[in-house]
């Protein structure tokens, strides 16, 4: 189970789509809590999304019961938002939304999203400011690193683990290794929507396709 308290204002580091599914998130889990975007720069700012206002990062005066989260699809530029927020002085929340199903052994990590119709099952780990998106399940022994991203409908088996940065994309599968030799899918890895990946994946590889095979390897994160 995860513990939370209601932040008195929570602060949503981005104004795009993936902000909105945040927003949206918080809440549910945080019912009647004030939301405000924020964003870095002047021309990211918009008039109110779903009656929440957007500011500059620069402009905020955050107080010790708020919170913020991270809403920014890339993990690099995940990595600098969460790193930025910090800076402020504002500490990381963690979303579960309730239609999730968690096992009483799953743990999650400080800034990371769990979206809804999400399974969690035995010994899951999900590290810090990680995205598990809609529609996932992962099986038993899975850990999933900080700045890790799962695409909508990722479905990983038992004994897999997802490195930092790495990134699922919608649709794609992993199936299980063992716990003497899990499957790894290595840091800043991509994995393409709809692929299968059946071995590990090093580190900034691009792979796609049934089975998953290399494409090229993408940069470092």
């Amino acid at each position: 189970m995860i513990e939370n308290a209601m932040p008195r204002r929570l602060y949503i580091f981005g104004a795009g789509g993936h902000g909105r599914e945040i927003a949206w998130l918080a809440r549910s889990v945080f019912p009647g809590v004030e939301i405000l975007h924020v964003v870095d720069a002047a021309r990211h700012l918009t008039s109110p999304i779903n009656g929440a206002d957007v500011r500059l990062l620069d402009t905020i005066e955050p107080t010790p019961d708020d919170g913020f989260i991270t809403a920014v699809g890339d993990a690099g530029l995940r990595m600098r938002a969460a790193d930025r927020m910090h800076q402020t002085g504002l500490s990381p929340v963690t979303l579960v939304h309730p239609s999730a199903v968690l096992a009483p052994t799953v743990r999650i990590g400080a800034g990371s999203v769990v979206c809804a119709g999400v399974v969690l099952t035995d010994n899951v780990l999900v590290g810090e400011h990680a995205v598990v998106n809609i529609g996932c399940t992962l099986s038993h022994d899975v850990r999933i690193e900080d700045y890790a991203t799962l695409s909508p409908g990722v479905h990983i088996a038992g004994h897999v683990v997802v490195r930092r940065a790495a990134m699922l994309g919608v649709g794609s599968s992993v199936i299980n290794g063992t716990a003497a030799q899990p499957i790894v899918i290595g840091v800043g890895a991509t994995v393409g929507a709809g692929a299968a990946v059946i071995d590990d994946v090093a580190d900034g590889v691009v792979v796609a396709g049934v089975p998953a095979r290399p494409l090229h390897r993408g940069g470092d994160r």
